[in-house]
């Protein structure tokens, strides 16, 4: 069985998510966005892979580094990568879904916060980048951002929740799925 492992990191003084799935033949680590030296001395195995949600900075920004250290295939959304300047990367597709390392990971495309966001499936957990956070939904008023299609990602996200489902978000908490619907006032109601 699989464990996610949520690793927190300061990006000039601002707070963002890494995380390691401690998958039963290596390790997958979601999103880099900084210090990468803390995020490879999280590392229990050899890393399968390297998944990102979304291409915002503090989300690829230490992506480089942890590459050339763990020399693992980077997976991300056309979309984002094109926008983030990330080049030699697997392409991620909606309704994907990837064997690595022993762990069967789901993609689904999650767009609002950006072009090219995507959510993981991880068994019945769901590392969602920005598109849930405690309390709110990621930001829609940069460029590229869409309140409209944020709302058809939760809708996306929402039919898969169960009663132990947890949502590893690139900012804050490890929150509980149904905790977060009876608490949060962005969550369309009657989905789940």
């Amino acid at each position: 069985m699989s464990e996610i492992e949520q690793i927190g990191l300061s990006m000039n003084g601002f707070g963002v998510n890494a995380y390691i799935v401690h998958a039963p033949e290596g390790d997958i680590i979601v999103d880099a966005g900084a210090e990468p030296q803390k995020i490879l001395g999280a590392l229990r195995n050899p890393v399968a892979a390297i998944l990102i949600t979304h291409g915002h900075a503090d989300h690829v920004g230490a992506l480089e580094d942890v590459r050339r250290e763990t020399g693992a295939t980077v997976y991300m959304h056309p979309y984002d990568a094109e926008n983030a300047g990330v080049t030699n990367y697997e392409p991620l597709q909606d309704g994907e879904g990837m064997a690595l390392a022993g762990q069967g990971v789901y993609v689904l495309h999650t767009p609002g916060h950006t072009p090219g966001s995507v959510s993981f499936l991880v068994g019945s957990d769901q590392i969602v980048g920005d598109l849930i956070l405690p309390g709110s939904v990621g930001r829609t008023d940069r460029a590229n951002a869409s309140w409209e299609e944020i709302e058809v990602s939760l809708r996306r996200v929402m039919p898969y929740w169960e009663p132990s489902t947890r949502l590893y978000a690139g900012h804050g908490d490890v929150m509980l799925a149904m905790e977060e619907l009876g608490t949060n006032p962005y969550l369309p109601l009657g989905i789940v």
